[in-house]
């Protein structure tokens, strides 16, 4: 019996032996490929992380282009020189820091010139470079319009970037390199005719083979153009054919479309959603899955209802964001509102709902929706405005010439060529009579306009008249609002009431005050005077520690210890003019701006 038991406990030892011995086995297979998707995954995790760039965000100028005598050099935030204005042109493309490029020998016939780099010292820098250039951004509406991280230079008549410490990026292999259209960041890269996209860490984007790419213009306000990807186009037989790559260089549509266009409006999920023509018919493709078929002349995309009016021998109808029909193409012309789309067809307008179900009370106004949901604006056949409530009541008729929401119950109204306010809640217009209304952008208050004679007003969130100017301008800033002419100067908070300038700023050594005679000067913190108000104007102290001084239309400089440094002599066309030093500065915009003085007058 005892021999039985130790037969059995031998083959059970066995079998668990021989499972132990398979699972180890199947372990042991199994590694390998556990340990290739772990390199494959860090290979595309590390992949992306090149591709990936940030954009160097400069939140303080250190540097600016100076111009005297038909020359440009550069100085510092003290006003002191250091470079001295001899180039026919120079350029900084990054004013944090210290590397300035200068443009000598320009020849006007050939279009050639000699450029060499400076830095703080007026050392000649990164000279083992046949040449350094900035790289211009396109498109782009910005105070600094180059690349804030590299520069390109050339040698043996090849390109290649480098960063702001001279240090090379990429090798000099390319024979050209130029910005990409809205997208800071990405380089357009020539080799042999061919086109490719690199980043700004050198890491290839887009492989050079193709003869044009050019960005979708996609853009947010998160992340701006970083995620706008790219139309990619070959010469073919048949003539040009286009393509689509996303901003990491993952191929979505093939080269072989008429014509490619990203729809730049939001859109749900960050899908990227493409309009391509092949054979000359419009299709839909939400990333690589084509959602409507190539079998339309024409498709437009409504953003405030997602859907999309498409057109087919000649009559229009309607599909929905994943492409479903909810309207067939028979009708002669489709109006897409808020709440309904009204359908035209032989004459006769029939509503229906978004589900393209006809509405059994017919309208034949255009309702669109605001960002109050009391209230909706009405559009009739002959584009008269009118204002109803939530449950359809009118508000106004339709009588308007255009109604606009601002904020609050308050509408913009226009009648007869004159625009007033409309409180919805109180049924009445309580500012009537102007020229011109404007909602200030992201702020509770409005700006109005008599134009004779030429006065702004300035109403706050409850509709009060804070301001009220002659020949007077406004100034946008995050966190307040300037409203200045020749002689006067008022601050508003982000709800339209008056603040004055030292509540904004609290640092400050000086704080220009208006007198009872109306003049000007500047107090300490604790309000003692330290400059009499014997001004016209005083403007309060830059980020650099100068501020202008006016006296009989001509400006002169003071710095932050109130000190006097250039006497009212200067000839300046501008209400608020920027000091740095004796100079003062010159916007044409596009950071197109320098610092410079004038002759004094006699």
């Amino acid at each position: 019996m005892e021999e039985e038991n130790e037969e059995i406990s031998k083959e059970k030892n066995t079998k668990v032996e021989k499972n132990i011995n398979k699972k180890n086995k199947k372990i042991f297979l199994l590694m390998p490929i556990i340990v290739v998707a772990i390199a494959i995954a860090f290979l595309f995790i590390n992949q992306k992380l090149d591709k990936d760039y940030e954009i160097e965000q400069v939140t303080q100028f250190s540097y600016f282009k100076l111009y005297e005598n038909e020359k440009y050099g550069v100085i510092d935030t003290n006003g002191n020189i250091l470079v001295e204005p001899k180039y026919d042109m120079l350029v900084i493309p990054n004013p944090s820091k210290a590397v300035f490029i200068g443009y000598f020998n320009y020849n006007s016939q050939t279009g050639e010139y000699q450029t060499e780099v400076l830095n703080d010292k007026n050392e000649k820098i990164f000279t083992k470079y046949t040449q350094v250039l900035p790289l211009s951004l396109k498109d782009i509406s910005t105070e600094i319009p180059y690349e804030k991280s590299v520069l390109a230079y050339k040698e043996n008549n090849k390109y290649g970037i480098i960063d702001f410490k001279g240090k090379k990026i990429t090798k000099a292999i390319y024979d050209s390199i130029e910005s990409l259209q809205y997208k800071e960041g990405c380089l357009l890269v020539k080799q042999e005719e061919k086109y490719g996209v690199i980043n700004i860490k050198g890491k290839t984007i887009i492989d050079i083979e193709y003869d044009s790419i050019s960005a979708d213009g996609y853009y947010d306000k998160e992340t701006q153009y970083q995620k706008a990807g790219f139309v990619v186009g070959q010469k073919k037989q048949e003539g040009y054919r286009y393509g689509y790559i996303d901003n990491q260089g993952k191929t979505i549509l093939e080269v072989e479309y008429n014509e490619v266009n990203r729809i730049i409006e939001e859109m749900k999920n960050d899908d990227i959603y493409l309009l391509a023509f092949q054979n000359g018919q419009a299709g839909i493709y939400q990333n690589k899955k084509q959602i409507i078929k190539h079998s339309y002349e024409e498709i437009e995309y409504n953003s405030q209802n997602q859907m999309f009016l498409v057109q087919k021998n000649g009559k229009q109808g309607v599909l929905d964001i994943d492409g479903k029909e909810i309207l067939k193409p028979e009708y002669d012309y489709i109006m897409i509102s808020t709440e309904s789309i009204n359908a035209q067809k032989d004459g006769i307008t029939t509503s229906y709902n978004k589900k393209g179900e006809k509405q059994e009370a017919q309208t034949e106004k255009t309702i669109v929706t605001v960002e109050n949901s009391q209230y909706y604006i009405t559009i009739d056949k002959q584009d008269k405005f009118g204002l109803i409530d939530k449950d359809q009541n009118v508000i106004l008729e339709n009588e308007y010439s255009y109604i606009e929401y601002s904020f609050g119950n308050y509408f913009i109204v226009t009648k007869n060529r004159k625009v007033g306010i409309y409180d919805a809640s109180k049924k009445q217009e309580i500012i009537s009579n102007c020229d011109v209304i404007y909602n200030i952008e992201n702020k509770q208050m409005i700006q109005t306009i008599l134009l004779e004679p030429y006065t702004i007003e300035i109403y706050n969130e409850n509709m009060e008249k804070i301001v009220s100017m002659k020949e007077a301008n406004i100034q946008i800033e995050e966190n307040y609002v300037t409203v200045f002419s020749k002689t006067e100067r008022k601050y508003l908070d982000n709800k339209g009431n008056e603040i004055s300038y030292k509540e904004l700023f609290t640092n400050l050594n000086l704080y220009a005050f208006q007198a009872e005679n109306g003049k000007w000067g500047y107090q300490d913190k604790e309000g003692n005077t330290v400059i009499e108000a014997k001004y016209d104007m005083a403007l309060e102290l830059n980020n650099y520690g100068f501020a202008g001084i006016m006296q009989d239309d001509k400006w002169g400089v003071i710095n932050s210890n109130g000190k006097i440094i250039v006497e009212p002599t200067y000839e300046i066309e501008s209400d608020t003019p920027e000091f740095i030093g004796i100079y003062y500065k010159l916007d044409f915009g596009y950071g197109m701006n320098y610092y410079t003085k004038e002759k004094k007058s006699n």
